[in-house]
């Protein structure tokens, strides 16, 4: 594949000017990955405008959406006590011009490999004192087609902090500002109670340094998709025909399809336990709630079964083990995590995620998060990737483009079991197809 030239680099900046301090990390934030998540959105110019994806607008809008997301102007650095803050220094936000000699037919865009991270999204600028935030690149194809990379650094913000800055700075660049929303930056209430108070506990932290990270040569991406009507079906299943009163998320019902598919594809001992990993907004669950907080706003759960109750049971049966654990998210169980992050800090002790073991599954999902139509007045993008494919045993969940589209999920998996796991998937689809017959 051809190398891609960058034609420009420089720093957005705010376009007036914003608070300048130091930044103290909520619990919350301490608890997520010091990783950076990327995005990829493909733009195609149907209608020939000449302007198409002009980079004086792009950077203009991006200048005033910093007024009021100008965290993301500063630095994350580490102190001379060893705590993580970010920097209010309103240094910029890097931003990249970039130019492939390709047509937007000719990549194979999905699932995002890591030549593709190469070529569309940013690197950080070597620093050995800072990291940016939030970094971008717009690339022009061959063809007039605009690929629009994105990496935020999840040391701030999460998927839904990073749809209300997308969406801010596309409105801003559409002229649509009557719809623009302020984030706060209020992390108070994600902080610890004094005294603390602990009502639970929570197994799936620790405070051992993690393995070693997966090898990304081993990791085989897979691209499976769900229409509307397979949905509909699935989650029809899982209410046994719609007999259960409890009702059954899309989510649910979707992870428990690829939680009990990985498992019959693992081979795995009936008497196993295995952990679905996945993350939790807490932003509508806390009291009183902080809807458009800017920060990372969900936490890590654990739903958690011995394997031949997954692969033997219904679907259904899996769906709600999936939602019993999502039901137990209140707000004294995250203010208990609140606290027992404090107190694991007071003590000098980090925590971090359990590693994902073998016969374990971490799913990531935006589903319903408006991270994938952002539309900066050009049009809607054609395209919307979203994962990092660096790990294994990792699912991500994310809606289509279009209004009648349904959802793709990107898997991660050594390639024994992905294959194992494509035929146990699509079985699946077909057994239940044949039941709704």
């Amino acid at each position: 594949m051809k190398s891609v030239e960058i034609v420009e680099s420089s720093l957005v900046v705010p376009a007036e000017n914003t608070p300048r301090e130091m930044h103290s990390l909520s619990n919350i934030d301490l608890l997520n990955a010091r990783k950076y998540n990327n995005t990829i959105y493909l733009y195609k110019n149907n209608e020939c405008a000449k302007d198409f994806f002009s980079v004086e607008v792009l950077k203009s809008a991006l200048a005033k959406a910093l007024v009021l997301f100008y965290p993301l102007a500063g630095r994350h650095v580490v102190g001379n006590d060893g705590c993580n803050q970010i920097d209010y220094n309103a240094k910029g936000v890097l931003f990249q011009v970039a130019k492939l000699e390709l047509t937007a037919d000719s990549i194979q865009f999905e699932p995002m490999s890591s030549e593709i991270i190469e070529l569309f999204i940013p690197k950080e600028p070597h620093s050995s004192s800072s990291s940016h935030l939030q970094m971008l690149q717009v690339t022009h194809l061959k063809c007039g087609s605009v690929v629009l990379g994105s990496s935020s650094n999840h040391i701030l913000l999460d998927g839904r902090g990073a749809a209300h800055m997308f969406q801010t700075w596309s409105r801003i660049a559409r002229g649509d500002l009557k719809s623009i929303v302020p984030p706060s930056f209020n992390n108070a209430p994600l902080c610890g109670r004094s005294p603390p108070k602990v009502s639970y506990e929570f197994p799936i932290y620790t405070c051992d340094p993690p393995q070693k990270e997966d090898n990304p040569k081993s990791c085989v991406l897979s691209l499976f998709k769900l229409s509307r009507e397979q949905i509909r079906i699935l989650k029809m299943r899982c209410s046994n025909g719609g007999n259960i009163t409890s009702v059954v998320s899309t989510f649910c019902a979707v992870s428990a399809l690829v939680w009990k598919c990985y498992c019959i594809a693992q081979e795995l001992a009936p008497d196993t336990k295995s952990n679905l990993y996945f993350g939790a907004d807490i932003r509508n669950r806390i009291h009183p709630p902080i809807p458009d907080y800017f920060g990372n706003g969900s936490i890590r759960m654990a739903a958690t079964s011995e394997v031949f109750k997954i692969t033997s049971r219904p679907i259904g049966d899996v769906a709600l083990t999936v939602k019993a654990e999502i039901d137990r998210l209140t707000d004294e169980y995250i203010r208990s995590l609140i606290d027992y992050a404090k107190v694991m800090l007071d003590k000098k002790m980090s925590l971090v995620t359990k590693d994902v073991l073998e016969s374990d599954l971490m799913v990531r999902t935006i589903l319903g998060v408006p991270l994938c139509d952002v539309n900066f007045g050009w049009g809607a993008p054609q395209l919307f990737s979203w994962e990092r494919p660096t790990q294994t045993r990792v699912a991500y969940i994310m809606n289509e483009l279009g209004d009648d589209a349904g959802i793709k999920i990107v898997l991660s998996l050594d390639s024994s079991t992905m294959k194992q796991f494509e035929k146990v998937f699509y079985d699946e689809l077909l057994f239940a197809n044949e039941q709704i017959k």
